[in-house]
This record gives C-alpha cells, structure tokens and sequence, in this order.
C-alpha cells in the first residue's frame, strides 16, 4: 500500500473509530447517472478496511480510490487525492 493511501486510512479510521467526524467526497458511478462526485458523513461509515469503507447499511462500500478528498467539519481540507 502506498504513503497517500496510508495517509488516508489513517485519517479515516480516526473519523470513524473516534468519532473524528468529517467529510468524505468520492466518485459515484452508475448508468442513470454517471460518473458525478458526492459526499457522506463518516458518521454514515462503520468499517474502514485497506482497500475500502463500508457504509452503515452494511452493504454499501466505496473503494479507497474513488475518494477524491476529506474535510473536517470547518471545510478544512485534511486529504485531497493528487491527480
């Protein structure tokens, strides 16, 4: 696993597990809409494991490689995905 997705899970288990919480922005896709960028809660996270996070619907994941950025709750950028 590379630095930036160590930086990032770090940030992220920090949210989820003490309750650090910020924003996750990631790439959705599907065929009604696209390709279109959104974000969650990580309240709405409940594991965080080496390739994803999965949501509290226990059901739902998102691969660490489509999240684009995390913010803590001021805007403040704590992770942003280097193009």
């Amino acid at each position: 696993m590379g630095k930036r997705r160590g930086a990032l899970r770090d940030i992220l288990y920090r949210a989820v597990y003490a309750r650090e919480e910020c924003l996750i922005y990631y790439i959705d896709r599907s065929l009604e809409h696209g390709a279109r960028e959104l974000y969650i809660s990580s309240s709405k996270v409940i594991a965080v494991s080496n390739w994803a996070i999965t949501l509290e619907d226990n059901e739902t994941t998102i691969p660490l490689h489509r999240i684009t950025k995390v913010t803590d709750r001021d805007g403040r950028v704590l992770w942003r995905k280097v193009q």
